[in-house]
């Protein structure tokens, strides 16, 4: 089946066929990423949703219409495809042989894309694993500390005397003092999630949007090799992959603290 896409795709690069217009670029719809070291103290989750749900709707209507076009290579009985297909390559008989060529040469390098495109994913996600576990363990040392001590203050809801309460107040402000000095060398711009989610974005145009696209070029090829016009059939790839990248994106910076530290009392 890929062999076939494959061969489809490079019969697209020499067949005149009628594309509708390139869509506008979904990456431009990414909300930007957050600065704050709180996640309470921004709308980046409540942005992305928001995005991420109008490119749903604006995907809903494209393949609408993309339906529409292939209710109609549906709709033709075997022997009508036959007959066309026949006719195509008889009056294409260089892209026919393009076409088998295509399939004969670039069959393995369909499957090894798809095994790259694989492996970088997992690469980069045990990568994103390895990061957060660095943050948690440097967060873990500027600020675990800090807890121990509150925690020995006693504090209770039992009663507490107003001097140990100032205690732990003046704890408290230790502990998001820390923490706010440490969160710009792992959220700021240059810090290793921001990082990391630029060449997640890399491996997921580099990658996964051109396979994808191979499937939906190769749709259209065959809808012109029937005769069924195609101006209209767009590829929703790139919209669906942008949006698996927002959603990896709310993943990674929910890993932020929720709000400075409040709480006098730390559970036993």
């Amino acid at each position: 089946m890929r062999i076939a896409i494959t061969a489809l795709c490079v019969l697209a690069s020499s067949v005149a066929l009628a594309t509708a217009p390139a869509a506008p670029d979904p990456w431009l719809k990414v909300p930007k990423p957050p600065t704050a070291c709180y996640t309470s103290q921004d709308k980046y989750n409540e942005e992305v949703y928001a995005a991420i749900d109008a490119m749903n709707q604006e995907i809903g209507r494209v393949k609408e219409v993309n339906d529409q076009v292939k209710a109609q290579l549906d709709a033709l009985d075997p022997m009508e495809k036959q007959t066309r297909m026949q006719n195509f390559l008889m009056q294409n008989p260089q892209e026919a042989a393009k076409v088998m060529q295509a399939a004969a040469d670039q069959g393995a390098g369909v499957g090894a894309a798809i095994n790259r495109t694989s492996e970088n994913e997992q690469k980069l996600q045990t990568e994103l694993s390895e990061i957060q576990s660095r943050y948690d363990a440097a967060r873990k040392a500027v600020i675990g500390p800090l807890y121990a001590e509150l925690k020995a203050l006693g504090i209770s809801e039992l009663g507490t005397p107003e001097q140990t309460i100032d205690a732990g107040v003046a704890v408290l402000k230790r502990i998001n003092a820390g923490y706010e000095k440490l969160c710009p060398e792992w959220w700021g711009v240059a810090g290793p999630f921001n990082e990391w989610l630029k060449r997640y974005k890399d491996h997921l145009i580099q990658d996964d949007i051109p396979s994808d696209e191979t499937v939906e070029t190769a749709k259209a090829v065959q809808f012109g090799m029937f005769g069924i016009p195609a101006d209209d059939f767009r590829s929703t790839a790139a919209m669906e992959t942008v949006i698996r990248y927002m959603n990896q994106a709310v993943k990674v910076f929910e890993h932020r603290a929720l709000r400075p530290e409040a709480n006098l009392i730390v559970a036993q």
